[in-house]
């Protein structure tokens, strides 16, 4: 396993000042379809701003954010390293839009119950993501809430949630949802603050139901959350994607295209959840 690459990009890092790596892991109770539209859009959009990103497909199943037929991507995945069948190097797969993909396993079974795994695992994934200046975990629980990568509990988390107009729900139901997964995971990984991104609404719907989501966080749970931004329904972002590009890049003037740009540069941000967790520590 070659160590030296993860010693090496973070000594670089050291010596030029860079910002340090920023590790994001996505969550929603929604549509996985819609979720994936987000990530892949927002990974984009990274890098576009110039930021190198690593998609981590941490879902275990086909309908994942890294698997895409409409994109290159790795049939190999992080468990067929740990199993002796390929090297590190074999498991990135680049993107048309610019980011690797990584995928951990085929199926929850590979890897749920496997505690000898644990350990071999988060010394690969340090390999595997070191030269990533972000890397975005798309994130899923199972039914017995297992989830077995360390790294997402000290990332940052972030809730996708799909407005009535986008999912065919009522907003009460979204906003539910929501609250029911902040829940488990907060069940999971303890107190923590969450980013929240609302998709297929205007800012002014959005803000509303940040709102709803953010008083009944801190009622019930006290739980703070922070409003990472909006993407309005678009059907550009949609014609993009059955064209396996982004919508930055294939309609730079459609509103979505605006949106991710806006987002991406809420993402770039040091510390953008700083003052939440400032505010909790004293709470």
């Amino acid at each position: 396993m070659n160590y030296y690459r993860f010693d090496q990009a973070e000594g670089l890092r050291q010596m030029l000042g860079a910002p340090q790596q920023q590790v994001y892991t996505f969550w929603s109770a929604g549509r996985q379809s819609n979720k994936n539209h987000i990530l892949r859009n927002l990974a984009a959009s990274l890098v576009y701003s110039g930021r190198s990103v690593i998609l981590l497909d941490a879902t275990c199943s086909p309908d994942g954010a890294g698997f895409d037929q409409a994109q290159p991507h790795s049939e190999l995945t992080l468990v067929d390293v740990m199993n002796n069948k390929t090297g590190p190097e074999e498991v990135y797969g680049r993107t048309y839009m610019g980011f690797d993909i990584v995928r951990l396993a085929d199926s929850p079974a590979e890897i749920v119950g496997r505690k000898a795994f644990k350990n071999r695992l988060d010394a690969l994934l340090e390999t595997v993501v070191a030269d990533a200046d972000i890397v975005m975990v798309d994130a899923r629980l199972e039914r017995k809430d297992d989830f077995v990568l360390s790294m997402a509990g000290s990332s940052e988390m972030v809730l996708v949630v799909e407005s009535s107009k986008n999912s065919g729900r009522d907003t009460s139901s979204s906003i539910l949802g929501a609250y029911a997964l902040m829940k488990r995971l907060a069940a999971r990984f303890g107190r923590i603050p969450f980013g929240v991104l609302v998709s297929g609404s205007d800012e002014a719907q959005s803000r509303t139901i940040f709102g709803n989501m953010e008083q009944m966080a801190s009622e019930k749970m006290a739980v703070q959350l922070h409003f990472m931004g909006h993407v309005p329904h678009d059907d550009d972002m949609v014609r993009a994607a059955g064209l396996g590009r982004s919508v930055i890049d294939a309609f730079p003037m459609a509103h979505s295209a605006y949106a991710f740009r806006r987002i991406a540069g809420a993402f770039t941000e040091a510390g953008v959840f700083a003052q939440t967790v400032y505010e909790m520590a004293g709470a």
